[in-house]
């Protein structure tokens, strides 16, 4: 466990990561239940539709139907063999395929990629103004500590923070946060 604690603070890209996907949750959660009922509502209409046809033995069963939906179209494992299977039965059939890969695997499959990318990218957002408030802190810090706070009250006085103004450790600091 230490030694993940020391990866994640070597590499805070990776933290970056994982926090958003914690972040993200809540919706990826809620993008899998979506998910699960296209699933199922195509489940139902394929195990209806294929009843006593030759894809009876893809559709069998509403919970055979969602596990072979699930893989065969929203993870698009061997599409091209549904596909054939389908055209050769109904065309109507077919039109209810594509129709539920643009719903499942286009649009729910990358509407949860954006999710996640979204949610990393607003964690590491403030993951790197927090790096960035700390690090001013800490040099500001060392420069009051250094002599800048005449009165040492750990306070900014006007008079001090000009003074700073003229200090070229400050300026610097300042500079890279872009200030």
């Amino acid at each position: 466990m230490a030694r993940m604690a020391r990866l994640l603070r070597a590499m805070p890209e990776l933290m970056f990561l994982v926090k958003g996907m914690a972040a993200a949750m809540r919706s990826v959660v809620f993008t899998f239940g979506l998910l699960t009922i296209i699933v199922y509502v195509f489940a139902i209409a394929f195990t209806q539709l294929c009843d006593e046809s030759p894809c009876e033995a893809s559709f069998s069963s509403v919970p055979h139907s969602m596990h072979y939906l699930l893989v065969k179209g929203a993870l698009m494992d061997s599409v091209g063999e549904v596909t054939s299977l389908l055209e050769r039965q109904s065309y109507m059939l077919l039109c209810l395929w594509y129709l539920f890969i643009l719903f499942a695997s286009l649009t729910v499959m990358n509407l949860l990629i954006g999710v996640v990318c979204e949610a990393v990218v607003v964690v590491a957002t403030c993951e790197k103004e927090m790096l960035m408030i700390t690090y001013v802190g800490e040099n500001i810090k060392a420069i009051l500590d250094d002599g800048a706070d005449e009165n040492d009250d750990n306070q900014i006085s006007r008079k001090e923070f000009l003074a700073m103004c003229k200090n070229n450790k400050a300026l610097r600091i300042l500079r890279e946060v872009g200030v």
